[in-house]
């Protein structure tokens, strides 16, 4: 077909709309745009025309030039899993239903009934197997996820949605590589890769929200002070610490002040609140390795907010002290709430460390019990990364800010599972100090029973050289006693808030009240009864 005539095209523009008084010709515009029109579609027609006709501006007519015929290219059939029988054999293909992991975990109906594939199926991906089909149910009716449950626009069967969320668990679980997860069920490394940056979203919103609940009332954070005012810290609603994770897809410009003095990868940082209980109240989210505690506590919004007084600020709780005069015992109530920490957080009296340095009986011993019940964040951390092993071997995802969704994630299923093993709820057991008093003071740590926890070990040391007997004898009346007389509990009426108050000036209230329960055998270490 020969090209169409070359059209002499009006090269005008709309400053030539305007008259000499500034004003728009009409019949201007409407011949501008015309020609606009024209010229556009002569160029797509240019566009359009076959380049060798294009090039001798003519060519052959349509009885005298060949007919070329392309051949039609047909898709190659996609394959993830195929095997011969035999070299001349036909290919069998191996569809996701045919896979393992399909056959032994999404239509292994003998799963449902024996308890011990069930222990075997929690460990390895982590959840009970009735728990794991709850959370498919979830992800079925999620809008993020619609691609995935039902068929697709070519009318093909989408892959099996429950082998995916598996896949998600055991990249989780164990840090597996997604052709790792490829081989066990026969859908392609790329489609479990897409859907895991899917499944992290929706673990870090939805999940994340429905399982990790921050405390806003009060009624809502007694529940968590419970075992921390048998223990002798009423107020308290839990620990914080920082931890790192290690991200190894860090982008080139954010390398720098990613890498910190903890690791040498680049690692992100969250500060994270937990209860006695290893529940996770809090995280924030990540922030670059460089940063240490006191930073991260800055854009803490939970901590940050009990500290200006927005949150918690209702709950009240009282301090016994003793009046220096009388030698009466003295309650006083405070408001707001504080959390427990080590010494590298920032001297706000919301965030109470242990004394680093003092030669006072009572501090260190408050400082001792504060080091134990502290731990708690540790073992959380520890709990994390050992059951989330992506946790511990780092993040491969590419950019920094997946890993946040990882940990967010991970978070929201710690506590789903604390949920599913009943560990959510108050813990009504305990060990008294007393029961371990008298004469194992006398004891250093051996002889003490191993089932006695180490924080009341540590208590039980007598640290007074005279108060050792190795006579026999029993104790002289010089010995230097922790007992003191009941006195009669006057109501103190003045409010102090916790907020308004300097870290040295509580802390030394809180040691105060410490060692007068400590003195009367009332602390109780807490322990869930099993």
């Amino acid at each position: 077909t020969p090209p169409p005539p070359l059209v002499t095209v009006m090269r005008v523009s709309l400053l030539d709309c305007l008259r000499d008084d500034g004003t728009v010709d009409v019949e201007r515009c409407l011949e501008y745009f015309n020609h606009k029109r024209e010229r556009d579609r002569l160029l797509l027609d240019y566009a359009l025309m076959e380049p060798e006709s294009f090039l001798s501006g003519g060519g052959e007519s349509d009885d005298e030039s060949p007919i070329h015929d392309r051949e039609r290219r047909t898709r190659a059939r996609r394959i993830v899993y195929g095997r011969k029988d035999s070299e001349d054999g036909p290919l069998v293909i191996i569809p996701p239903h045919e896979s393992l992991w399909y056959k032994m975990y999404v239509s292994n109906f003998y799963l449902i009934e024996n308890q011990k594939m069930q222990s075997k199926f929690r460990a390895r991906f982590r959840i009970p197997y009735d728990n794991f089909r709850e959370l498919v149910h979830w992800v079925t009716i999620d809008p993020l996820f619609d691609r995935w449950c039902g068929k697709k626009c070519n009318n093909k069967r989408s892959s099996p949605v429950e082998l995916l969320v598996l896949g998600s668990l055991r990249y989780l679980g164990r840090g597996w590589t997604f052709d790792d997860i490829e081989e066990a069920t026969a859908i392609s490394k790329e489609v479990h890769r897409v859907f895991f940056h899917k499944f992290i979203r929706f673990g870090s919103t939805e999940l994340y929200s429905k399982f990790v609940l921050t405390p806003i009332s009060t009624d809502d954070a007694l529940t968590h002070m419970a075992e921390f005012s048998s223990a002798g810290l009423p107020g308290c609603i839990g620990s914080i610490d920082c931890t790192h994770i290690v991200t190894e897809r860090c982008e080139y410009n954010l390398k720098n002040n990613h890498l910190g003095f903890k690791s040498a990868n680049t690692t992100r940082t969250y500060n994270l609140t937990c209860n006695h209980r290893r529940r996770i109240l809090h995280s924030t989210g990540g922030g670059p390795g460089r940063w240490n505690d006191q930073t991260m506590v800055r854009f803490d919004k939970f901590i940050s907010g009990i500290r200006d007084g927005m949150m918690l600020a209702d709950n009240k709780f009282e301090l016994e002290s003793t009046d220096k005069e009388s030698g009466a015992i003295v309650q006083t109530t405070f408001s707001g709430v504080y959390v427990i920490c080590d010494n590298g957080y920032l001297d706000w009296s919301c965030t109470v460390p242990p004394y680093s340095m003092t030669s006072r009986r009572e501090e260190i011993r408050w400082s001792n019990w504060l080091e134990s019940m502290r731990k708690d964040v540790e073992c959380t951390f520890g709990i994390l990364k050992g059951r989330w092993r992506i946790l511990k071997s780092g993040v491969r995802l590419w950019g920094a800010l997946k890993a946040d969704d990882v940990w967010l994630t991970c978070c929201a299923m710690h506590n789903w599972l604390l949920d599913i093993d009943g560990f959510s709820g108050e813990w009504d057991g305990g060990v008294p100090i007393s029961d371990w008093s008298g004469s194992l003071g006398d004891l250093d740590y051996d002889g003490i029973p191993e089932d006695i926890p180490n924080a009341i070990a540590r208590l039980s040391r007598n640290l007074d050289p005279r108060n050792y007997d190795s006579s026999g004898m029993g104790r002289g009346n010089d010995i230097i006693t922790d007992q003191i007389v009941e006195n009669d509990h006057v109501q103190q009426i003045v409010q102090n808030t916790v907020s308004n108050m300097k870290l040295s000036e509580f802390r030394r209230k809180l040691v105060e009240h410490y060692d007068i329960q400590f003195r009367r055998n009332r602390l109780v270490w807490p322990k869930h009864k099993t």
